[in-house]
């Protein structure tokens, strides 16, 4: 009986019932949305056997965190560590490995590869989805060839054909059997990794090979401290178990000068955290347009309940009590609130698609979102949340006014909770919107900076030589002869090489370095160049000269960042450090600087340009102690004018096969583009938090022209009255957007005060500008004044048309 009353009910009132809907529809939806992604990336279980106890291993030294490990000390905390249960390590980064099937005339193409070491794969509980993980003989130095494939990669390359198992790739020229296939859920340790190698480790090489993370299962009833106060007490036993280094040094020494500390922290905690302090300050300003969204429509709720006073008056003097007496406001909001939810989750599964397409590369779990059953049952709770503080706001007001009599007596509870409501809205509209304000600067300031090199026009390609057929006077011949061959492109201005691109994901390559001149000992990121980098980026040089392109040019000649020069040798142009030389710590050779330029921003356009040293890509002086010839590298070529790239792309992609046809050009992107990626988190929290603003402005001033348009209706006869006696419409104008515009400040004190309560989770985000930034705060203010007075200059306009003869014949 109920319903059917209440689906008539809504039936003559179209227009509210389909507003109602929509705004209920806009906020369920946010926070849904919202919830669907925090949980995905957050809060759900990694998909992994008995995740809560794996555990992320590093390393970090006081003036640097997350450093590269070695696979030696994968073994000492194998062997030794009695609060881990098994421990693994693999490559870090996103390298790309040459594959290419004999069998077929497909050309070679760069994959993302991992190497992963021995017991990795079992610790995480992963079953193959055919065949096995690695077995020991195949982690030996001189062991069999094997690789195992993601389930994409199988599917792409063999049709998903179960014979796929015991076949071969060339992968970097080695030959290698398919001994297993991992289901579509792995991904590690990134999403895009196609395929897994066994790492290698020689124990009677020594501490080396600083490129690899660690990840363990702990032991039970162990807890990430205690197994991080483990780890420290057995550091210094890699001294007594690989005395040496691969660079020839003591390793007792080298750990006392670089004094590491071990670094112990949930996988999913680490996974998460450059992103977490984004997802949930999104996920608070989607509540609070949820909030918004249950006000306006508790707002429209009491508007359309003091207009059924009398009906309500009738049913208690006829006898209906208790739910009886509220059942059909109850049933309309429960029906309301069920098309809402079913609405809100289409816009829920739009948005969560709308997030992983605009997200960032390299976000975390992005591959894992979507609309599961915890979804539905979060936009089910808020729907009937949503229904009952509906319901009961309206029945409230009219319990405050008792019996038939009051029935047409103009009440004051139902206008003072509507203008609490209003207020609630612009104190959530002012918080949100100054919010967006503030990280729009952010953004402006970011796209202001000098990153220290030019972007435009240069486009950036990849290239990996196969390790198993290029020693290195074959990598120094091959980038050679790419680099001269792309140079001679008649559209090409210039075209240099480096190993590091900048503002570019993953870790630079770090070597410790002593001065020679007075024992000083530091560590510096190193990026490998030739002699054509700085002025395809338009790098300058302060002092010295850049690399020559010339067979005089020598391993030991290295040039420096002005950040470096100054570090390491004081001055301000950089020209005390030519001459001056460094050695390879403790006994390596020593390197002559030869040249100073200009500062990079490398890692971030927030972030100071890190001190760099810059080596030339030839083979080193002592094969035994350094680093040999970069085997993957960048080219970055400068184009004449900005015309379409793909011509570029594929002549060089040309040049390469001829060079070597198992050579691929993999990553082609503009260096532009690069830049943009290295903002795009806060470009995306931009976009959806000033959504939000958007959204909460406008409900915001939705709620405040219905509280306006329900004042004038109640009020007028008294301004028929006043305009009797001689009141002019300016008058009632004033009158009726004074009031609204006051309930708008109010409701902006209060948000000034909910902002504040914000601003620190902020902090990290801006740039360039502070959290409390008076001008920002002032322009949100006035922002939201001036759609105020719009809204209440509406209702105002029609207050002051009213003819008083009209007026004073209503109710």
């Amino acid at each position: 009986m109920n319903l059917r009353q209440s689906l008539r009910s809504l039936r003559r009132t179209p227009v509210f019932a389909l507003t109602v809907i929509l705004i209920l529809a806009l906020g369920i939806g946010a926070a849904t949305t919202m919830f669907s992604i925090v949980h995905g990336v957050l809060l759900a279980p990694l998909p992994y056997q008995d995740p809560d106890r794996l555990v992320s291993i590093g390393w970090e030294t006081p003036q640097q965190q997350w450093q590269g490990q070695p696979p030696a000390l994968r073994e000492l905390y194998q062997r030794s560590a009695r609060r881990l249960e098994a421990v693994g390590f693999h490559r870090g980064g996103d390298g790309k490995s040459n594959v290419w099937d004999e069998n077929s005339s497909a050309p070679a193409e760069g994959l993302s590869v991992s190497w992963v070491g021995a017991g990795t794969l079992p610790l995480l509980g992963v079953a193959p989805l055919l065949g096995r993980v690695f077995n020991e003989d195949e982690y030996h130095r001189n062991g069999p060839g094997a690789v195992i494939l993601s389930e994409a990669e199988w599917r792409a390359r063999f049709n998903a054909a179960p014979d796929a198992l015991g076949k071969t790739l060339m992968v970097n020229s080695v030959r290698r059997e398919i001994v297993g296939v991992m289901p579509a859920g792995f991904a590690f340790p990134r999403a895009d990794t196609r395929m897994w190698l066994p790492g290698r480790f020689d124990e009677a090489a020594g501490v080396g090979e600083f490129v690899y993370a660690g990840v363990a299962r702990l032991a039970p009833g162990a807890t990430p401290a205690q197994a991080q106060q483990e780890l420290a007490a057995l550091l210094p036993n890699l001294a007594t178990e690989f005395p040496r280094l691969q660079t020839g040094g003591s390793t007792r020494d080298w750990l006392d000068t670089m004094q590491f500390r071990p670094v112990v922290t949930p996988l999913r905690e680490h996974l998460t955290t450059g992103v977490a302090p984004t997802l949930w300050l999104l996920a608070a300003a989607a509540g609070l347009v949820l909030l918004v969204a249950w006000a306006n429509v508790a707002n429209l709720m009491l508007i359309r309940a003091d207009t059924r006073r009398a009906e309500l008056a009738v049913r208690r003097a006829l006898g209906a009590r208790g739910l009886r007496a509220v059942a059909h406001a109850l049933t309309e909001s429960l029906l309301l609130s069920a098309a809402a939810a079913a609405l809100a989750l289409l816009l829920s599964w739009a948005g969560v698609r709308l997030f992983v397409a605009l997200s960032p590369a390299g976000l975390p779990r992005v591959s894992e979102l979507g609309l599961g059953w915890n979804s539905l049952g979060v936009a089910v709770l808020l729907a009937v949340i949503g229904a009952l503080v509906c319901a009961l706001l309206p029945l409230l007001q009219l319990r405050l006014q008792s019996g038939l009599g009051q029935a047409r007596r103009s009440g004051t509870a139902g206008p003072r909770l509507q203008a609490a409501v209003v207020a609630a809205q612009f104190a959530v509209a002012l918080a949100i919107t100054a919010g967006s304000a503030l990280l729009l600067r952010s953004a402006q300031g970011l796209y202001e900076v000098d990153p220290g090199f030019k972007a435009d026009r240069v486009t950036t390609l990849w290239t990996g030589l196969p390790f198993a057929k290029y020693d290195d006077a074959r990598s120094v011949a091959f980038y050679s002869a790419l680099s001269a061959r792309v140079r001679e492109l008649p559209s090409v201005e210039a075209a240099g090489l480096a190993t590091r691109l900048p503002l570019a994901r993953g870790e630079p390559l770090q070597q410790t370095l002593r001065v020679e001149r007075d024992g000083r000992v530091f560590t510096l990121p190193i990026n490998i160049v030739d002699d054509d980098y700085f002025s395809a980026l338009r790098i300058p040089v302060l002092a010295g000269r850049g690399f020559v392109r010339s067979e005089h040019e020598h391993a030991a000649n290295i040039v420096l960042s002005q950040g470096a020069a100054t570090l390491l040798f004081g001055g301000s142009d950089g020209s005390s450090a030519l001459g001056e030389r460094l050695r390879l710590d403790p006994t390596g050779p020593a390197y002559t600087v030869v040249g100073v330029v200009g500062d990079v921003r490398d890692r971030a356009l927030a972030t100071a340009p890190v001190a760099t040293l810059y080596r030339p890509p030839l083979a080193p002086m002592d094969a035994a102690l350094e680093p040999g010839a970069p085997g993957s590298m960048a080219l970055l070529v400068r184009s004449k004018d900005a015309g379409s790239t793909a011509a570029l792309i594929a002549a060089i992609g040309k040049i390469a096969h001829e060079l070597d046809p198992t050579v691929p050009v993999s990553r082609a992107d503009s260096l532009q583009g690069i830049v943009d990626a290295s903002i795009a988190e806060l470009v995306l929290m931009l976009q959806l938090l000033g959504g939000a603003a958007l959204i909460t402005l406008l409900l915001g001033n939705l709620g405040l022209y219905g509280a306006m348009a329900y004042m004038v209706t109640l009020r007028g006869r008294e301004f028929g009255i006043r305009v009797a006696l001689g009141a002019g419409p300016g008058h009632i104008i004033r009158l009726v957007a004074s009031r609204g515009v006051g309930l708008a400040v109010v409701g902006m004190l209060a948000g000034l005060g909910l902002y504040a309560l914000l601003a620190p989770y902020l902090r990290n985000l801006l740039y360039g500008v502070e959290s409390y930034d008076p001008p920002t705060l002032i322009t949100a203010t006035l922002i939201l004044s001036l759609t105020a007075a719009a809204a209440s200059w509406l209702p105002a306009r029609d207050a002051a048309r009213t003819a008083p003869m009209v007026a004073l014949k209503r109710d």
